[in-house]
Formats: structure tokens, C-alpha cells, sequence
């Protein structure tokens, strides 16, 4: 092999110094003074060319040299002693294959000399590639070579370079695990492996470590089975270092992060980190985040996690504090305290925390200050009025307490008027002569149709307002209007959204699904309705079947802000691995039997020469059995069948999706961490289920450190089987709506691209992007060049905890969906985690 090798290298070596012409080559011929003898040609695919006096001249394979003294007796017929230059104008494609861990082709045709070392600057192969530059191999006819390049790369040696020549291969082995030094946890790096490796090295790779980021005092090396700990401020430091062998992984682990998210009358909003130092406390928080203005300092209020609240006036002097705990949810909440007047100087006032917050001071702030025109002054308050002397308020200033959001009525003594409040709060004038009455009232303020009011009342007296009646002048009439009844529905329905009954329409689950198109109903379906669920107050007050609903057998009334969710109906499925069969999640529609037989009749039956041994696993309990056509058997749901697998050798696995794969262990000490890390799984999710004799084991991979020293085993079986850890909603009008992953860089569109897209009632120049929660502050985003194909103005990051909303109504305020959107969230933190009990 080593005398091949060295014969190999000189005949590369002797390539160096001649170029043959090759077909698809263009040659320029040139005749001194004799332009009809020059000219340009292209050797054509039998390898000649034409040229005068000669016909079709074969060149291909020749030096230049070679087709000038070809070509000159052919030119001596007509010149005497010819001077005969011959060049090559264009170069043919000249290619090399490159195969393994890069697999692409590369013309040598325009670089003279290309030798291996440039190629891979060509192709950008460094010495952090994944290649074992060790073990290289170049095919040049029968011929086959190892390259080392590794002295190349470390040491800057060039001695096993080759001159690459038109048709070689080249294939680079791609770098195999044990030859690869990960570091994991809060830093991540690979690198190939070299004798002589230190930690030290590594580190150097990585550059700075940051203390607050990384606990770099507790670093654990993985090699050979073994855990060692390692302090590395000591190996920074040159106190200690550790020489690491082929395949070591090193742990860096992640520094546990202090952090809550604020939200509301705050300066700083978002996610606001602490220092390892400093004590994570309410005071803090908001010493740090700043509050608005002394409005918020004296009257605000904080809400932790929607449960504790506490005032902020109480927290600033010391009288109360909070501990808070990471990823806390803050909002610092401020209601005005606005009172509203109705006849003369009506409007709405606010008072300030420094202002009196007395009715003679309202009085004296609207601009009243003689009492010649004000019959009197009253408040409505929860439909109760209290009478007061406008006398006594200007000139006594009695101390009458006002509270947030009273009505008071300045009544004119010259005007024909009446008040009405509720509602309904307008200020009623008649002409000086013109009689009031309540049909009268009511047409100027524009209520005609009485089936819109609830009731109207007079000093506590209830008025039948399809009678007309007279009305004292200045009364004050309470008006009640019927309220629309708004159900969300939401789920597996033929369309989805905010439903709004009229006063003449029946709340209830028929007019419901009638107004959204029908439930999903069908006997050839993998997915129907399922169940239906009736959310009031965030509590599950009835759960209906479907199909019943669906054929009128049962129905139920709705109320306001009800929320309607309906459950889809998976079908039943087992998971098929085995040798001649497709590794597949195969699904059952409603009709079919779900059993072997017709598992065996969708996948194509058992082909001839496979063996008919099956086994079934499910949960803790396995089956093995021969089939032949007079077996059969009932399946259970999520069952997986293994037809004819050696299981001591293999281990299975599902990921998130469904899929299943299976993995040939062919060493010993295989992780759990590699299997993982096989299968690309998506490195935000946080646990799988791992089957093994019998028993079932819930592993979590977010422990990196345990995912490295766990052993996996023939036979185990592995299951990815939660959502990611870094939560968002998304919900309104997309296509799938609920719970997505996000990560560092996650925008809103993307969000939203991940929850299936904008459904076809999307008003996506209106998406609001509440931050840290429902309560928080609602950010505005127009993503309609999404769908026209224009460009994006903006599109904020979302982080955990936040929630989007896609509605169907662009013209509504982020207030109005809060009662939705808190439907919603009880849906899929109460019901999803009731179906799946």
C-alpha cells in the first residue's frame, strides 16, 4: 500500500509539467503573416479540429507543441519555413469531485497547479470543519490514496499536498463523534480532535468566560464514561489543566437567571434581569424600572402573577414588600379618578391624588361659582341620587366625598330639560312650552327601537316605556340598554371567532355553530368534533358531545363573554418500526377497525421473505407473536408494532411529531444525549418518556449534565412527549391557534407563521402583542404587508410569557379583546390539560 501510495505521488508530480488539449478546449492557431491560415477553434467531441489543407485533425491529447509541428507541413505547401504559434484561448471544464462531508464538483480549469490545500480555501474547509483530515482519499483512476493534512493544519507542513488533475475524486470522511470535542451548557463549541488537545486550548477557542453568565467553578469533563469535575478559574489561571482524549464533552453549566417581566405605568418595561447580588424584592424592582409620574408613585397599584396586589405608595415608604421569584409577572397598574357631569359644564373631570376630592371642590374646578342659574346639584351613584343645595356647596363647602366614576347632574333652573344617566347620559332640553314626555325623551336621543332597552327607571321607580307618559321637568331618568351577547368559539369548526346576537337573536349553541358554518362532522374523516366545551368565567361550566349537537339532540343557552371551545377527535394510530417496512405513524379513520388486520392491509401487508414475527409494545406490557391469515387482534391506541427487529440492537424513537425512527447501537456506553442529538430533535423541548422491561421513565433533557451520563440500552424505546419550555400564545384568527416555542430571536410574524399562518379572517394590519401577559402593555403591530406583499414596518420580538392576538375586527382597541383573550388562556391552561389526564 505505502509503495502504491509513493508511485501514486510521482505520477501527480509529472502532471505538473505538460497541459494536453482535451476536448471542449478553444485553440487559437496562429500563421505569421498569414491571417487565412489563422484563426480559432474548438476541439469538437471526436477530439480534431479543422484546418486548411489537412480536413479534420485529431489534437486532443497533444501539447501545444505537438499540434503546432502536427499542423506545419500542411502550412509549408503554401508557406515557406512557417512560423507556427499554438495557445490554448478557453479551457474545457476541468472538474473534480468532492465527496463525503461536502458533496459538490469544482473546475480545476482556470487554476493551473490546484493543488488540495487550495481547493479547500476554494470551498471554505478549515481546520474547523468536520472532516477527519487524517484520513483523506483521492481516486485517480484505479488508482486510490490516504492523505494526512493534519500536519498541514496544525504544523503548516505542505509535504502531503497533491496537484489535483481533471476527473479525481476526493473524499473527505466525515468527522465521526469520537473525534469531535463538544462543549455544551451555557457556551457551545465543536472542534476536531488533535494529539495533545488540552483544556486550556479549548478554552481559548471560546474566549471570554462571564462569571454572571456561566457557572465556569462547576465545569464537568465527560471522557471515557468518566465525570470529572473541574473548577475553570483554575485552569484560566494555569493552576491546573487537563490533556482530553478523542470524544470528550465538557459541561459548562448555565448560571440560573434572576429575572421577572414588568409590564403597565413603569418607564423601564419587559425583562428585567438582577444581578446575582442583588435581592430580587418589589421595592427594587420598581426603584429600578422607574415609575411614571407621582399619579402612579400615590395611587398605583402592583399585581403579582394576576393574584397579589399591593400599592405602590405602600411599597415606596416601607410598609409592605415582596419577595419575587424568577419569571414573576409585574404589572403596575393606574386607574384616573375621573368623575362625569352631565347639564351645565357637563363633560368628564379628573382629579388628582393632590386634589380634594369633594363635591364642592368639582364644583368650583368645573367654573361654577354663582348659584343664580343651578336649581340644584345631585349624584347618581349605583342608581341612587343624592339631592344637594348649590347654596350650601359654593358658600359652605361641606365635605361631600366623591368616589371614581360618579355621575353629577348640574340642573339649569332656566331649562326645560331632563337628565338621563346610565347607559345613556345626555342632557334633554325642550322648547320653553313644550311638553316632556317619555316617548319624546327617548326619539331625541335616538332610541326608536325599544326592543334595545332593558328598563328605565325614575327615583327607583321603574317606568313602562312603550307607554308614552309625562316627565317633571329636570328628572333624572337611569337608562338600562340590552347588552349584545358576544360569544368566542374557537377549535375544530368549520370557521372560528367573536360572534355577536342581537337583541331578537337566541344565544345558544345551534344559532352558534350555524353562524360559523358547522361543526366537523363525517364518517370518512380522520379528525372530527369532538367534544364541546362551555368556558364562563374561566370555568368549565358543561361539556357536550359533538355529534349531538351536531343532530339537534342537545343544545344550550350562552351567555355574555361565554367562551366555546371544541375539542378535535384524533384518530387511533400505532407507531410501525422493522426491517422491509416503512418506519410510520399510521393513523385509523373513524369507520375503519382498528385492528392488526387492517393495520396490515395499510402498510402494504407483510412482503415475502420477511419474517412474520411481531412484536407489540404498550406501555409496560409486550407481545410477541407469529402472524399468519387467520390472526388477528385488537390494538391499542399509541401501541408500537416491531415487526422482526433485533431488538438487542436497536432502540426506538418518536419525536414531537410523531415520527419514529430507530438507531443501531453499534457501541457500548451510547447516551442518551447522542440518540437525542441523532434524531435533530428540537433542543428547546424538555422531556421524553423512555420505555424500558416494562416500565416507563420521564427524563428531562434539559439536564444536560444527566443526558450525558445516561446509558440508553437495546431495546429502550424513547419518546419526545411535551411542548418546548419557552412559551408564547398565539391565538385569534390564525389557523392554529395555542401554544408555540420561542426562542431568542422570535418575532411576532414568525410567531404567527408558526401557529399555521393568518386565517382568512385575519386583520393582520391590527395584531396586538401583549407584553408579559394579558395585563400588559399591548403593542400595536401592522403586519399587513404580509399578506399584500409589501414591506413589514415593523415586527417586534416576542418573548415567553407574551401573547398575540390576531383579530378579525380591525377597528376595535386592544381593551375590547381582553375578555377573549382570557378565555382563551383559561382554555389552554385549564382544558388542554384536562384532556390530557
Amino acid at each position: 500500500m505505502k509503495k502504491a501510495a509513493i508511485l501514486f505521488l510521482v505520477f501527480l508530480a509529472l502532471s505538473l509539467f505538460s497541459y494536453t488539449v482535451r476536448i471542449g478546449d478553444t485553440i487559437r492557431i496562429e500563421v505569421l503573416n498569414r491571417q487565412d491560415l489563422s484563426r480559432t477553434a474548438k476541439v469538437s467531441l471526436d477530439g480534431t479540429i479543422p484546418f486548411p489543407y489537412a480536413g479534420n485533425i485529431e489534437v486532443a491529447g497533444k501539447t501545444v507543441d505537438e499540434i503546432a509541428e502536427l499542423l506545419k507541413p500542411y502550412v509549408e505547401k503554401v508557406v515557406k519555413d512557417p512560423q507556427i504559434t499554438v495557445y490554448v484561448v478557453n479551457y474545457a471544464p476541468m472538474l473534480v469531485f468532492i465527496q463525503g462531508a461536502i458533496n459538490k464538483t469544482f473546475d480545476i480549469s482556470i487554476y493551473p497547479n490546484m493543488t488540495l490545500t487550495k481547493l479547500f480555501s476554494f470551498i471554505g474547509i478549515s481546520v474547523d470543519s468536520k472532516v477527519d483530515f487524517e484520513n483523506i482519499q483521492i481516486k485517480r483512476g484505479n488508482v486510490v490514496a490516504t492523505v494526512n493534512l493534519l500536519p498541514y493544519f496544525y504544523q503548516g507542513k505542505f509535504e502531503n499536498d497533491v496537484v489535483l488533475k481533471e476527473g479525481d475524486i476526493i473524499y473527505l470522511p466525515p468527522l465521526s463523534d469520537e473525534k469531535i470535542i463538544r462543549v455544551l451548557g451555557a457556551y457551545t463549541l465543536e472542534l476536531s480532535y488533535e494529539p495533545g488537545l488540552k483544556l486550556s486550548n479549548v478554552l481559548s477557542k471560546l474566549g471570554p468566560l462571564d462569571e454572571k453568565y456561566a457557572e465556569i467553578e462547576n465545569a464537568k469533563v465527560f471522557v471515557n464514561g468518566d465525570i470529572i469535575s473541574v473548577n475553570l478559574l483554575d485552569v484560566i489561571s494555569n493552576k491546573s489543566d487537563l490533556e482530553l482524549l478523542p470524544g470528550t464533552k465538557i459541561y459548562i453549566p448555565k448560571r440560573k437567571e434572576n429575572y421577572v417581566y414588568i409590564q403597565g405605568f413603569v418607564k423601564n418595561k419587559g425583562k428585567i434581569e438582577f444581578l446575582p447580588e442583588e435581592k430580587m424584592t418589589l421595592k427594587i424592582l420598581l426603584a429600578k424600572v422607574g415609575l411614571l409620574n407621582e399619579e402612579v408613585e400615590n395611587e398605583g397599584i402592583v399585581v403579582i402573577n394576576n393574584e397579589r396586589r399591593i400599592n405602590v405608595k405602600d411599597v415606596i415608604l416601607g410598609k409592605e414588600d415582596y419577595n419575587l421569584n424568577v419569571g414573576d409577572i409585574i404589572q403596575v397598574l393606574y386607574e384616573p379618578f375621573v368623575i362625569n357631569v352631565v347639564g351645565l359644564k357637563g363633560g368628564s373631570y379628573t382629579l388628582s391624588y393632590s386634589e380634594p376630592r369633594t363635591l364642592p371642590y368639582l364644583i368650583k374646578k368645573v367654573g361654577i361659582s354663582s348659584p343664580e342659574s343651578i336649581e340644584s346639584v345631585e349624584i347618581v351613584r349605583n342608581g341612587k341620587i343624592q339631592d344637594f343645595d348649590i347654596n350650601t356647596l359654593i358658600y359652605q363647602n361641606p365635605s361631600i366625598s366623591l368616589e371614581k366614576y360618579d355621575t353629577v347632574v348640574v340642573k339649569n333652573a332656566q331649562e326645560n330639560a331632563v337628565y338621563l344617566t346610565g347607559d345613556v347620559s345626555s342632557y334633554v332640553s325642550f322648547s320653553l312650552n313644550e311638553k316632556i314626555t317619555l316617548q319624546r325623551i327617548l326619539a331625541k336621543v335616538g332610541l326608536s327601537d325599544y326592543r334595545k332597552i332593558e328598563k328605565i327607571t325614575l327615583n327607583g321607580k321603574e317606568l313602562d316605556f312603550n307607554k308614552d307618559m309625562e316627565i317633571e321637568k329636570g328628572s333624572i331618568l337611569y337608562v338600562s340598554l340590552k347588552k349584545p351577547v358576544y360569544v368566542t368559539a374557537m377549535g375544530y369548526i368549520k370557521n372560528t371567532g367573536r360572534v355577536e346576537f342581537n337583541y331578537d337573536e337566541t344565544p345558544d349553541l345551534k344559532t352558534l355553530f350555524g353562524k360559523l358554518g358547522g361543526l366537523i362532522i363525517g364518517p370518512d374523516l380522520y379528525y372530527t368534533s369532538d367534544k364541546v366545551y362551555v368556558i364562563r368565567n374561566g370555568q368549565i361550566v358543561d361539556t357536550l358531545d359533538a355529534q349531538k349537537v351536531y343532530k339537534g339532540e342537545v343544545n344550550m343557552n350562552l351567555e355574555n363573554n361565554d367562551f366555546v371551545f371544541v375539542t378535535e377527535k384524533e384518530p387511533n394510530y400505532v407507531y410501525v418500526f422493522g426491517k422491509g417496512m416503512p418506519n410510520t405513524l399510521v393513523k385509523f379513520k373513524n369507520t375503519e377497525s382498528f385492528d392488526f388486520k387492517t393495520l396490515l392491509s395499510k402498510i402494504g401487508g407483510i412482503k415475502e421473505g420477511i419474517s412474520k414475527t411481531v412484536t407489540i409494545l404498550n406501555g409496560a406490557s409486550k407481545t410477541t407473536f407469529t402472524w399468519n391469515e387467520y390472526t388477528n387482534m385488537e390494538l391499542e391506541n399509541g401501541s408500537t408494532i416491531i415487526f422482526d427487529v433485533d431488538t438487542e440492537n436497536y432502540v426506538f424513537v418518536v419525536n414531537a411529531s410523531g415520527k419514529p425512527n430507530m438507531f443501531y447501537l453499534d457501541k457500548e456506553n451510547t447516551t442518551l444525549y447522542e440518540i437525542i442529538t441523532r434524531t435533530e430533535a428540537n433542543k428547546a423541548y424538555k422531556f421524553v418518556k423512555l420505555i424500558r422491561d416494562g416500565s416507563e421513565k420521564v427524563i428531562d433533557i434539559s439536564d444536560v449534565e444527566y443526558t450525558l451520563s445516561f446509558n440508553v440500552k437495546p431495546g429502550d424505546i424513547i419518546k419526545i412527549i411535551d411542548a418546548p419550555q419557552n412559551i408564547a400564545y398565539v391565538l385569534g384568527e390564525v389557523n392554529k391557534p395555542g401554544i408555540i416555542s420561542v426562542n431568542e430571536g422570535t418575532t411576532v410574524l414568525e410567531a404567527i407563521i408558526s401557529a399555521g399562518y393568518f386565517g382568512p379572517k385575519a386583520a393582520p394590519s391590527s395584531v396586538y402583542l401583549y407584553k408579559g401577559g394579558i395585563n400588559g402593555e399591548a403593542i400595536k403591530v401592522n403586519l399587513s404587508g404580509a399578506i399584500k406583499g409589501g414591506t413589514i414596518e415593523e415586527n417586534p420580538k416576542v418573548e415567553p410569557g407574551d401573547i398575540i392576538y390576531v383579530p378579525s375586527d380591525p377597528f376595535k382597541a386592544a381593551i375590547d379583546w381582553i375578555p377573549v383573550i382570557n378565555n382563551l388562556i383559561n382554555l389552554y391552561n385549564n382544558i388542554n390539560g384536562l384532556l390530557s389526564n
